[in-house]
């Protein structure tokens, strides 16, 4: 665990050196912040005109045009830039020889890249939990639960998008070509749903392999084991076909 560690703070400090890892920081910041006080203005202009008789942190954080929705949708345009290099850049430098030949085996390789890519995923996460918190403390009898079962389904998802990019990553020394495949990968697993609806059989199928519906159960409010695993099976196959 100590080896895996290592590389993981190793792997953040290589990613917070570079621009990609600030630029993508501060673009979901913006993102977040500009749709929160959208939706915070929304409320404030129907609570003049009519008193609310629904859930405020149902309407602003799991409505269609909630937050969690909103950051759902543009989720895997981020990931790419982040996993592009997580192997790309060891074969494309060369470094990955000096890998194996230090006392360190590939799954603790593999492990400590996405340990980093996990410890990111928080850092994004903590932008959001900032607004929750802050709606927390100003919305009366305010629904926590329901906003945090959203974070953890996007963590989840993050992580998932995070353990195809690691392994797409491992496939290539180009980075833009990780970068590519990792891109259509993800918009294969989120749109694959909407594909056969009209026949049972294809829905079954669909529905199962749509990422994206299962972290909408999440942020509906409901934790559900079956989507819970179905995200812990993605992550541990992908991670393994990595090492």
């Amino acid at each position: 665990m100590r080896k895996i560690f290592k590389i993981a703070l190793t792997e953040l400090c290589t990613l917070f050196y570079s621009p990609i890892a600030w630029l993508v920081l501060i673009i979901f910041t913006v993102q977040a912040c500009m749709t929160y006080f959208r939706l915070v203005d929304i409320m404030l202009m129907q609570q003049f005109n009519k008193p609310l008789w629904y859930s405020i942190a149902k309407e602003m954080y799991t409505g269609n045009m909630g937050l969690f929705p909103n950051m759902l949708v543009h989720l895997y345009l981020y990931i790419p830039l982040l996993t592009m290099g997580l192997m790309s850049r060891e074969f494309g430098s060369g470094s990955i020889k000096l890998l194996y030949s230090s006392p360190v085996t590939a799954g603790q390789i593999i492990w400590g890249k996405f340990l980093s890519m996990m410890v990111y995923g928080l850092i994004l996460m903590g932008v959001l939990l900032v607004l929750v918190l802050f709606a927390c403390c100003t919305v009366e009898s305010f629904d926590l639960s329901a906003a945090l079962s959203g974070l953890l389904g996007l963590y989840l998802l993050m992580c998932a998008y995070a353990a195809i990019g690691l392994y797409m990553s491992s496939l290539t020394s180009y980075q833009v070509v990780a970068a590519v495949g990792t891109l259509a990968v993800l918009i294969v697993l989120n749109f694959i749903g909407s594909v056969g609806q009209d026949i049972a059989f294809v829905r079954e199928i669909t529905y199962w392999l749509s990422i994206k519906g299962r972290a909408t159960v999440f942020i509906d409010g409901l934790i559900c084991s079956e989507d819970f695993l179905y995200f812990v099976v993605v992550i541990l196959f992908f991670l393994t076909l990595g090492i």
